[in-house]
């Protein structure tokens, strides 16, 4: 069973590979080291290993540059993002001492400022819990933007191939930490816009068919209007109602109309659950239960999540355990392990 720790070995050097074959390249892939700089500060971020957060950061901003065309890649620039793959190789690897590690992450950071580079404002400094105060727009704009960015991805990969239910479920998972906030109410567009486009996902799912062009487009106006409501949220302001709001309103009451009942979406409906059929969620249950040696709706053997009172790091690293131990009992479909990952989000969004 991994440990936390473990896990984030298993993780960051996966990433690290996918990272070191990107920059292979003579022009790089600015969009995908972005995705892959993001999914490694993610895993860094849950194990709390700040070095590698934040130099994973500097990496994923430099990229986001270079998609938004604020940079463009030339021979320094590449090269800078080739050593900064090397340094966290060595953060990962742990291969220096504590104090020559702590001075690599920091060179790498400063590399990059000195290159124009900044870290967000709400993630300078060491890792929190969960932001507080003013810092709770700002964290809400990062998280708005990869909610936007999955779904440029979602359609590019719904254009190519209409029947893949993997970018529908790709959107939902990206949405459900901001949608588990508490304080998502406190802005109601934002809300609006992500409960939208779970309620209009999950309907596409339920046809069962080629998702069409008119859906696509449902997609490409979320998009505008969350990356319309970016700057304000930079500026600690709620983001006003906007014209891709009026528009997907309209556009899924008509999808809903014709293709499906539903209750209306808005900023304080509750969200709902993610894009998971019911038999793989059946079929994880059963798992749990044999897991503890007990037949499935059986409670006996079962101990109580309240009696365990797991916290923080421990809290995660049992649901990375329980993980294995499920997989290890039932056929890891990718129905299942997009339920797994499901369960680990949801620990760790409730650990933040």
């Amino acid at each position: 069973m991994p440990t936390l720790a473990e896990y984030f070995e298993i993780e960051a050097r996966a990433q690290l590979a996918r990272m070191d074959e990107l920059l292979q390249a003579e022009s790089p892939d600015a969009a995908a080291l972005q995705r892959v700089a993001r999914e490694l500060r993610g895993t860094a971020q849950m194990a709390r290993v700040e070095r590698v957060h934040r130099v994973a950061q500097m990496l994923e901003q430099a990229a986001g540059a270079v998609v938004a065309g604020r940079a463009a890649w030339h021979p320094a620039l590449i090269a800078q993002a080739r050593s900064t793959a090397e340094d966290l190789h060595a953060l990962v690897e742990l291969a220096e001492p504590e104090n020559a590690l702590d001075t690599r992450a920091e060179t790498a950071v400063q590399r990059w400022r000195d290159a124009g580079i900044e870290l967000p404002a709400s993630n300078v400094g060491p890792l929190r819990s969960a932001p507080t105060g003013g810092a709770y727009r700002a964290y809400v704009a990062d998280e708005v933007e990869g909610v936007a960015n999955a779904l440029e991805e979602g359609v590019q990969e719904l254009s190519a191939d209409a029947m893949n239910r993997e970018p529908l479920k790709a959107i939902l998972r990206r949405q459900r930490a901001l949608l588990g906030s508490a304080r998502l109410e406190d802005i109601p567009v934002v809300a609006e816009i992500l409960r939208a486009v779970e309620d209009l996902t999950r309907v596409i799912a339920r046809l069962d068919v080629g998702v069409k062009q008119e859906w696509l487009d449902i997609f490409r106006i979320a998009r505008e209007g969350l990356r319309g409501a970016i700057e304000p949220l930079r500026r600690d302001e709620n983001p006003p109602a906007s014209t891709a709001l009026a528009r997907l309103r309209h556009m899924r009451a008509e999808l809903i109309e014709r293709y499906g009942t539903g209750e209306p979406v808005n900023a304080e409906a509750p969200a709902q659950e993610g894009l998971m059929p019911a038999r793989p969620a059946a079929a994880v249950d059963a798992a749990a239960a044999a897991s503890v040696g007990a037949p499935s709706g059986a409670s006996s053997d079962i101990v109580s999540i309240d009696e365990l009172q797991y916290r923080g790091d421990a809290a995660v690293q049992r649901a990375l355990e329980v993980r294995a131990r499920i997989q290890g009992a039932v056929v890891a479909t990718p129905e299942v392990r997009a339920a797994l990952d499901e369960l680990v989000d949801l620990v760790r969004l409730a650990r933040e």
